[in-house]
């Protein structure tokens, strides 16, 4: 898109915006004067429909005496990401109130860089929890060193919300969990049966994924790009080497792309089937989940004997990937998948004619529009309340603009809605699998990486299974991280459960929270 074309777009607010300039092909920053932020934003997100795809500070001070903010918007019509930045001193304008998807992001900056959004409706602590990390400690500030580890000890209370009432009780649980799921808080508030308030707190994962990249070479951060979120590993490590690729001007080559994509797809297809038999599990439906749980054995032993991976760790590598796909593991991936996709039909068929099931599923947890709107839900949970949201086709990479596959939008915002979505994607998964493998072309499968930009930024992204993964990659005057913001779907996510439940009884819970399905880990870093 040229500049011409975008200041066409933003020809309503022309007279607060003072340039543009294009920092890439399809992101483009705004710069403006600070009392303009905000209906800047407020155009772009409401008017324009964009979605806010992340937010990301940094501290700058050594530079200019300044941290940095920039508000990055996803405009899906165009394949463009328009980027707001401020510089911020101390304190900043919450917008929150206008975006509510911009809620956790300002409390996050205030948690971790020490800024504060002036008027933010509920600035209670994020992920440093005043039991027992000190409140006055920042530590993605640059002059926190990234191996401290504060004492041990209470500094604080949390308070939580409360909600009054004649017959009004609570039900608390987690952070410790029956099983092996990861750790998170969530407080009921009922008055009878029906669920008046949902309370979540997490960050109890929080592993410091971000700081621990500062000051590495791009190569040395792949150490930690699949261990963000365990069953989205190679998305995340897509997103950041996609970025990487972009900093340094690299074209992988086009039989790398598509063996790309075709991992990508098979890690699609595992956390589906995982999704469906849990479902199935959580109505009691046994049988049915156990078979879907072979099926999904099936795929990752298939991982296994395809890139030495059940999860395909290690496939990717910057400037292409590891591993090829020769004839004898080509046949064996057509074979494998045409029995998964037999057996898959079996039980989906199961679903959609079962009474009980049904019963269970529809008009359960539901989500609407307006809620993923305001939150920029993204993945199944938004298409399944009437929110397009696939940067597959949205923002397109690597050969996913040659390849047909639908991306459904349904409206119900259900339960049901947001298992259809994701057996839609599976289905979808295995048909660009094969296109992928009737036009797999010959040739090398990594080039080398071209010089890394110094004291430059991109994005990088992919759509995980849950859906858009964002990585924010920024280099310092030696071309290593300076500042590595990653952004998982389940922060966006995360939130909208608290409105799903409400007036649903306590028994329904967790067939909502197992279909949205979100990541601790992906959500903590």
């Amino acid at each position: 898109m040229t500049k011409e074309e975008v200041w066409e777009l933003l020809e309503p607010i022309k007279d607060k915006i003072d340039d543009i300039y294009m920092n890439s092909d399809n992101e483009v920053v705004i710069s403006f004067k600070p009392h303009n932020l905000a209906p800047i934003s407020i155009y772009i997100f409401r008017d324009l429909d964009c979605e806010l795809a992340t937010v990301v500070c940094t501290d700058e001070r050594e530079k200019d005496d300044t941290f940095k903010i920039k508000y990055v918007y996803s405009y899906h019509k165009k394949n463009i990401f328009f980027v707001l930045q401020i510089e911020v001193k101390e304190r900043f304008v919450s917008l929150s109130n206008n975006i509510p998807a911009l809620n956790w992001y300002e409390r996050e900056i205030h948690d971790m860089f020490g800024l504060v959004p002036l008027n933010h409706p509920d600035l209670r602590p994020l992920m440093k929890y005043p039991e027992n990390f000190p409140q006055d400690e920042y530590p993605l500030r640059k002059d926190y060193p990234w191996d401290k580890r504060p004492k041990f000890m209470k500094y604080g209370e949390y308070e939580y919300k409360k909600v009054k009432g004649e017959g009004v009780f609570n039900i608390l649980v987690g952070p410790i969990h029956a099983g092996i799921i990861e750790p998170g808080h969530f407080r009921f508030h009922l008055a009878g049966e029906p669920i008046l308030q949902l309370e979540i707190r997490h960050f109890w994962k929080h592993r410091g994924i971000e700081k621990l990249a500062e000051g590495k070479t791009p190569e040395e951060v792949l150490q930690y790009t699949d261990k963000i979120s365990g069953d989205h590993s190679f998305a995340h490590t897509l997103a950041y080497v996609q970025a990487i690729e972009k900093l340094s001007n690299t074209e992988i080559p086009e039989r790398a792309k598509h063996l790309r994509v075709i991992f990508a797809e098979l890690e699609r297809i595992m956390c589906n089937l995982n999704d469906f038999a849990w479902l199935f599990q959580d109505v009691g439906y046994t049988f049915g989940a156990q078979g879907v749980f072979i099926l999904k054995e099936d795929l990752m032993r298939l991982n296994k004997a395809l890139s030495g991976s059940r999860f395909n760790k290690g496939v990717l590598t910057l400037g292409g990937v590891n591993i090829d796909l020769d004839n004898e593991k080509i046949a064996m991936l057509k074979h494998k998948l045409n029995e998964i996709e037999e057996k898959y039909k079996e039980y989906a068929n199961i679903l959609h004619n079962n009474a009980s099931i049904l019963e269970r599923l529809e008009t359960t947890g539901r989500i609407k529009y307006e809620t993923v709107k305001d939150l920029s839900a993204v993945g199944y949970t938004a298409r399944a309340s009437g929110l397009s949201s696939d940067i597959r086709k949205e923002h397109p990479y690597l050969v996913y603009d040659r390849l047909k596959f639908d991306s459904i939008v349904l409206k119900e915002g259900d339960v049901y809605a947001r298992l259809r979505v994701r057996l839609s994607d599976l289905e979808n998964s295995i048909s660009i699998v094969r296109q992928c493998l009737a036009n797999l072309p010959d040739g090398e499968i990594k080039t080398d990486l071209g010089e890394i930009k110094k004291n430059s930024w991109t994005l990088g992204y992919a759509e995980g299974q849950r859906g858009d993964i964002i990585h924010y990659v920024q280099t310092d005057e030696e071309g290593k991280i300076f500042r590595w913001k990653v952004r998982d779907p389940s922060f966006h996510n995360w939130q909208t459960i608290q409105f799903a439940v409400l007036g649903n009884i306590i028994a329904d819970f967790p067939l909502v929270n197992k279909s949205l399905n979100l990541s601790y880990a992906g959500n903590d870093l």
